[in-house]
């Protein structure tokens, strides 16, 4: 507390200095749009994917294994048309061996292995629309089918890839890719539950 107030003290004696000092100056100006619109996202099946149970010895031992792909929707229901943005956020950060969503670690704090999310398909209001994304925080948008964690995902017009569209109901048929990392580079003498988990963040940009 006492360096606070010090901190306070030395401020307001030079704000208080007559032509003490030359300043020079910069403005931040703070912008932004409060929406009445509000979009809620939903998984199927509770939004949770059970690969099952695999033997280590099926593994691969120099290469990654895809254990399960697993089919699930995501849907959206906006209180009206509404620009929105989708983040996809990793909830096990740094237990990826790549670029996806990480499934734990094993018991010497290896990457078991991660999950990748596919955008088979995706609808508007009924109408087939284009899976976009935009590595650059939103500024540029191209097709891509996949959701990631480096990138907003939306949607586009079919055929205009590079412009979104407002959206009231969305609808996305997704495949979950789950894979095991090469079983030489893991310590698998014990059973191990996989731990993925990722949430998808809705904004209104």
């Amino acid at each position: 507390m006492k360096k606070y107030f010090a901190a306070l003290s030395t401020t307001a004696l030079i704000c208080v200095a007559p032509h003490a000092l030359a300043t020079s100056t910069t403005d931040l100006t703070v912008t932004g749009i409060i929406t009445p619109n509000a979009c809620t996202p939903s998984f199927s099946s509770g939004g949770i994917v059970d690969v099952g149970t695999h033997s280590a010895g099926d593994l691969n031992q120099d290469s990654n294994t895809l254990i399960n792909t697993t089919p699930i929707a995501l849907t959206m229901a906006c209180d009206a048309q509404t620009l929105f943005t989708l983040r996809s956020v990793d909830n096990r950060e740094g237990t990826a061996f790549g670029t996806g969503f990480g499934v734990g670690l094993d018991p010497d704090d290896n990457a078991l292995g991660q999950f990748n999310i596919r955008v088979m398909n995706a609808t508007a209001d009924t109408v087939a629309v284009q899976a976009v994304g935009s590595r650059d925080n939103g500024n540029t948008w191209a097709a891509q089918n996949t959701l990631t964690k480096d990138t907003l995902s939306s949607v586009a017009a079919t055929g205009t890839p590079t412009t979104r569209i407002a959206v009231k109901d969305l609808a996305m048929n997704l495949e979950i890719d789950t894979y095991i990392a090469r079983a030489d580079s893991l310590t698998l003498d014990d059973e191990i539950t996989l731990d993925g988990s990722a949430t998808i963040e809705v904004g209104y940009n």
